[in-house]
């Protein structure tokens, strides 16, 4: 059963039920009404008769009258103000009536007190209201009673009753049918939150649920929006984290690839062939070579999974970063002919890796060496820092423009061929975003084809 109609029929019987106490309490108020009144009618009505037929009596009556001339004269004065509901006893006597019903076996006056007696209830199939009270005329006691038959009256109470029963039917039946529907309503969100769930579950991450509103069902369905805002978030950085592994494993099986052939080729050669000391020593240096860029490739793919693991700071001068970087990139810059010029122009400090910072200057500078031509006249390459920014600038060939966005992802390269080449792994500029990352300093490029490029690291 479905949430919306298990809260109508929860609601319906509650509705059910307080109508129906609601409906008790005016009924049993209104039979006792209706049957106090009808009492009270018959009190005044049987005093009224009895007083009038004992004044009568009483004035008309004589000691010496006899006893049949008593008798008449009683009976005349009863008659003279009752009706068909008027009983008058005397000793058990009935002497006149117009029901067949004694109410002198069921309406007892009290002797002492002189209360009128009161019966009211079933008789013969009939119910009836009977009133009864004792008088003394001729020192004798006549008993005056009143019968009225109120069946009518508990008709008109049960006639009563199914009419409020039947109203309080309808009501409920109303009541559900408009619960039901105020119920669906509430609860439509909640069927777009599962249609929406199912969704997402078959690979729908951008699914949404409009609720608008302040309530608890609109308050869920902004949860709801949270948490496939923050699924659709982390299915995407998965899916990208498994591209950039598998892009990742490919270039580095690639890079492997050719000096590995390479290696198995020329040691080979050494093995079996019969070669010149010339071309011996040509094959031992390329082994030697290849062993060096596959070192080099190593090393750099361990920074890479070790800067994930954080990095502690400590402070640190600019001054002797640039000292140290400068040092230890002199003499691969002066084989190639490229001038490096340092400038520090602040003498602050900053928490950083020292050692990681060196290297991600080196690579930078190693990066602006190469885009040089080997017959460029002039070689410059600019290593500052200032306003807490480091900068490494060429006057080199620049990176055109739509591979700017792609420069520090792993193994890329703008030109593959001069590349590797000149030694490039392709895996500096991805070491230097690392580091940069790793210290929370943002990272930036400026180039322009055929005028420079400029990377900056602002902390």
């Amino acid at each position: 059963m479905k949430l919306r109609q298990r809260i109508s029929l929860l609601a319906g019987a509650v509705l059910l039920l307080v109508l129906l106490v609601c409906a008790g309490v005016l009924l049993l108020y209104a039979r006792r009404t209706i049957l106090s009144l009808a009492e009270d009618q018959a009190r005044d009505k049987q005093q009224a008769l009895a007083n009038s037929f004992s004044s009568m009596a009483r004035y008309y009556a004589v000691s010496d009258d006899s006893d049949s001339f008593r008798e008449s004269l009683v009976r005349y004065c009863f008659a003279r103000f009752a009706d068909r509901e008027g009983v008058l006893i005397r000793d058990g006597d009935i002497l006149l009536s117009s029901v067949s019903v004694d109410p002198s076996r069921y309406a007892q006056p009290d002797r002492q007190t002189g209360d009128v007696g009161v019966f009211r209830g079933p008789v013969d199939g009939r119910q009836l209201l009977i009133v009864g009270s004792q008088e003394w005329i001729y020192n004798e006691t006549y008993y005056v009673g009143l019968v009225r038959d109120i069946t009518e009256v508990y008709d008109a109470i049960f006639r009563l009753t199914r009419l409020f029963l039947l109203v309080c039917l309808g009501g409920v039946a109303l009541g559900m049918g408009l619960l039901f529907f105020v119920v669906k309503g509430s609860t439509a969100p909640l069927s777009r939150l599962t249609a929406a769930a199912r969704q997402i579950a078959a690979g729908a991450y951008d699914r949404r649920v409009q609720a608008p509103g302040r309530d608890e069902v609109s308050e869920l369905a902004a949860s709801f929006n949270h948490m496939a805002q923050a699924v659709e978030s982390r299915i995407e950085a998965l899916t990208e984290q498994n591209e950039r592994q598998r892009l990742f494993i490919g270039g580095v099986s690639h890079e492997f690839k050719t000096p590995l052939a390479a290696l198995s080729l020329h040691a080979s050669l050494l093995d079996g062939a019969k070669l010149s000391d010339e071309e011996r020593a040509d094959s031992l240096r390329y082994i030697q070579g290849a062993g060096a860029y596959m070192s080099r490739m190593i090393q750099s793919l361990m920074s890479l999974l070790l800067l994930d693991r954080g990095i502690e700071t400590q402070p640190a001068r600019p001054a002797a970063i640039l000292q140290e970087a400068e040092q230890l990139s002199r003499r691969s810059l002066q084989s190639r002919g490229v001038t490096l010029q340092v400038r520090c122009d602040d003498d602050d400090t900053l928490p950083l890796d020292a050692t990681l910072m060196v290297s991600l200057l080196m690579n930078l500078v190693e990066n602006a060496a190469r885009s040089y031509e080997p017959d460029a006249a002039e070689k410059p390459v600019f290593l500052t820092y200032a306003d807490r920014t480091f900068t490494v600038s060429d006057r080199g060939r620049g990176i055109p423009s739509e591979a700017q966005g792609r420069i520090f992802e792993p193994f890329y390269r703008v030109d593959k061929a001069r590349s590797r080449k000149q030694g490039g792994s392709g895996l500096g500029l991805a070491l230097v975003k690392a580091i940069a990352d790793a210290h929370g300093a943002a990272l930036t490029l400026e180039s322009e084809p055929g005028k420079g490029t400029a990377f900056r690291v602002r902390f």
